[in-house]
């Protein structure tokens, strides 16, 4: 009977192959989702930034200098020529890449020609930090993209590249770009290079892990196979959801895989558990009927850990926790719809003769012998580690994006050292028609709101109207009050018809005045924190000028709050995901331990290793990024496996009498526990976490945290099973375990 639900289950799985590869290809082959697009469309933040976007500019841009693209080169008037004039490159539509270039040199020639007409010296002091570096030579070309070249920006950037080669004769190393757009692109290239080159060897390293944990290559191969087609079965979960690509979804395949390679070699060590109990006839449905409990509240358990990431407002967690949990159920089915008719036909009688492993009694001897020292020091590491819990801060910077030695980051720093800081925060004054506030005073508010953010320690550079303006000189109030009124009249009529700096704008019901303070991308700041540093400043400001009273407002806008707002999220998924999850796997195990108190015991040893990591991370104020975050959640579900399945032989063992049990009973009934159960948890914490571990040296930086914390936490849940549990129920807490 089971061989047979095993061969029609075998072909209904290769009459769905072929669809299931396809809608993995196709998945694959859709580029990454970029930040903005994480978040919900309702998001506060968003919908202020893109209004910002709509008034003013869209921050799709790229910056891009080198060594010799100074303002007098004339290479720059070259490329923009090229890249804006009839010939600039097109999608296949005809549609351009490119709506705007602007540089230091236009800057320059605007500062200096008539009506402002600032000496040299002077307009280049008021472009430093901005698109003119310390030496007062170095500038920058600032590329914005449109639609359609944002839809093909690899394509784009990798003309921008070409092209500025070609032209200013710099070889690739010295041409160093920057901007929102190419860290898409960067975000792009990483995904997919750490799926390409590190998905391979890493499912090399899966398979040859099982083989040895199975010590049998015909079922290190089925278990290796069914675990891949669950892989392709969240892939076309993905496709049949309507969801898209993006750079977190890059682990998803080999968590599913490693998930349903470490749920494969637990049921074959329960096939094989009942099979050296004997009879050999019928072993497969006894071990079938043992296991389905256990390796079902596994599989379910860790599907509520990666399910509890589907409360996230952010795309990329709330997708990759939905399809991985249905990848992860979907091992669950195809495992025990195939393995154990398998197993019935061909059981690993060379395992069976090797007997029992025998090597972890000693341990299990130790631990037995110093439970109550073992639980008070994990109790105190615990406690110590967990009042670190509220440093926790994340950052979605793009410092936390890729590693130190990563071409986008030594490109951001050679672009801060050289021109300056390349994070805008923009200030938007509001003044409504009807406001009485006239030029000269919008133009002393602006100037008041630049000097006020330019004396802001992290602030290295401003850029308002007031920057076009020339000193004033000393004259009576009403003759200064007349110039100013003349300029800015002036002013506002010559920034209409620019492109590349866009210091004033009319909109209906008012006019908009901008000011953009810069901050550094790699210094590691809280952006939070800078904010409310913006805010102490500028509100007062615009209080002394009469605020809402006289017709005048301000937001505070642009890419800084909104990646602030991003960073307040993942903390509050980082809570809300782990509290869900614990809450309701907490739930499940008081249900199936018979009580609540059992169930709290049981899950003491599961959030031990999540407290403890993530506790000397909130001591150290390390930042988490969008990786590091979904771990926990992650590696509370895969924790509690290891805790189901040592109970399962710890209850077996128990005396099966009425009334609580002796010490010396448990410790027996632990030492079976450990004889039957050690050897499978260390080997699917192997799979776990050495497969896993391959991601570690991806250059996506998200990737690479996300491999090495849940490494990290795999291998400490393992010593949750094996020595916190184990010792918790050697004391009086063991009492309330009843056999089963």
């Amino acid at each position: 009977m089971l061989f047979r639900i095993s061969i029609v289950s075998t072909l209904a799985l290769l009459i769905a192959a072929p669809w299931v590869a396809r809608a993995a290809i196709a998945m694959l082959g859709v580029e990454s989702t970029t930040p903005i697009e994480w978040v919900p469309k309702t998001f506060q933040a968003r919908q202020a930034y893109v209004r910002f976007t709509g008034e003013f500019e869209s921050g799709d841009v790229v910056v891009a200098s080198w060594p010799g693209c100074t303002i007098d080169a004339p290479v720059i008037e070259q490329f923009i020529d090229k890249a804006t004039g009839s010939e600039s490159p097109c999608d296949a539509a005809g549609k351009r890449w490119f709506d705007a270039v602007a540089s230091g040199r236009q800057a320059m020639e605007r500062l200096t020609a008539p009506p402002l007409a600032l000496p040299h010296a002077m307009a280049i002091e008021r472009l430093q930090g901005v698109v003119v570096g310390p030496d007062g030579r170095q500038t920058c070309v600032i590329i914005g993209f449109t639609p359609e070249g944002l839809a093909d920006r690899r394509l784009a950037v990798a003309w921008i590249r070409a092209t500025l080669a070609e032209m200013a004769s710099v070889g690739d190393d010295d041409l160093h770009l920057a901007g929102p757009v190419i860290d898409n692109v960067a975000v792009d290239a990483a995904s997919d290079e750490s799926l390409r080159v590190y998905g391979g060897p890493a499912a090399v390293i899966v398979f040859a892990l099982t083989w040895l944990a199975l010590r049998s290559l015909r079922y290190a191969v089925v278990v290796f196979l069914l675990a891949l087609g669950c892989v392709g079965l969240a892939f076309a979960s993905l496709q049949l959801w309507g969801d898209r690509m993006n750079p977190v979804l890059i682990v998803m395949p080999l968590l599913v895989l490693t998930l349903g390679v470490a749920g494969g070699i637990h049921l074959v060590n329960y096939l094989v558990a009942e099979y050296r109990r004997g009879p050999a006839r019928g072993a497969a449905w006894r071990a079938v009927k043992v296991a389905f409990l256990p390796c079902g509240l596994s599989a379910g358990t860790t599907a509520m850990g990666l399910a509890s990431l589907a409360v996230s407002e952010l795309e990329p967690i709330r997708v990759f926790g939905f399809h991985a949990a249905v990848g992860v159920m979907g091992t669950l089915v195809v495992l025990f719809l195939v393995l154990p008719g398998v197993f019935a036909r061909w059981p690993i009688r060379s395992r069976v003769e090797a007997g029992g492993d025998e090597a972890v009694a000693p341990w299990a001897e130790w631990i037995t012998s110093h439970g109550g020292f073992v639980t008070a020091v994990a109790l105190v590491a615990i406690v110590a580690t967990g009042v670190g819990l509220p440093g926790i801060r994340t950052s979605v910077g793009i410092d936390t994006l890729f590693t130190p030695e990563s071409r986008v980051i030594r490109d951001y720093a050679w672009l801060e050292r050289e021109i300056g800081p390349l994070v805008p925060m923009e200030v938007v004054v509001r003044f409504e028609d009807a406001s009485p506030v006239r030029s000269a005073e919008r133009l002393d508010i602006v100037g008041e709101i630049g000097q006020a953010l330019a004396s802001l320690p992290p602030v290295a550079g401003v850029t308002s109207a007031s920057l076009f303006l020339p000193e004033l000189p000393g004259a009576a109030p009403i003759r200064a009050t007349t110039r100013k009124v003349v300029i800015a009249r002036r002013l506002e009529a010559a920034l209409t018809s620019l492109t590349d700096m866009r210091l004033v704008r009319d909109v209906e019901g008012g006019q908009l005045w901008r000011v953009t303070a810069r901050t550094s991308a790699l210094a590691g700041l809280d952006y939070g924190d800078l904010l409310q540093d913006v805010r102490g400043v500028v509100e007062p400001i615009v209080a002394r000028h009469g605020s809402a009273r006289r017709g005048v407002m301000v937001d505070f806008t642009g890419a800084m709050p909104l990646i602030n707002a991003i960073q307040k999220t993942l903390l509050r998924d980082l809570f809300v995901s782990f509290v869900s999850a614990c809450g309701v796997i907490s739930l499940v195990t008081m249900a199936v331990e018979g009580g609540m108190v059992p169930g709290l015991i049981a899950i003491v040893p599961n959030v031990f290793p999540m407290i403890l990591l993530f506790g000397v991370l909130g001591w150290t104020h390390a930042a988490l990024d969008i990786g590091s975050v979904m771990t926990a959640s992650v590696a509370l579900g895969m924790a509690v496996d290891g805790t189901f399945h040592f109970l399962t032989f710890f209850r077996h063992a128990l005396p099966r009498r009425a009334g609580g049990t002796s010490r010396e009973e448990r410790v027996s009934a632990i030492h079976r526990a450990f004889h039957h159960a050690a050897g499978a948890l260390l080997q699917t914490a192997m799979v776990c976490g050495l497969g896993i571990l391959a991601f570690s040296a991806s250059p996506f930086a998200p990737t690479r945290r996300f491999a090495w914390m849940l490494s990290l936490l795999v291998w400490a849940a393992l010593v949750g099973d094996l020595v916190v549990l184990p010792a918790l129920l050697t004391t009086r807490a063991g009492r309330w375990f009843r056999p089963r």
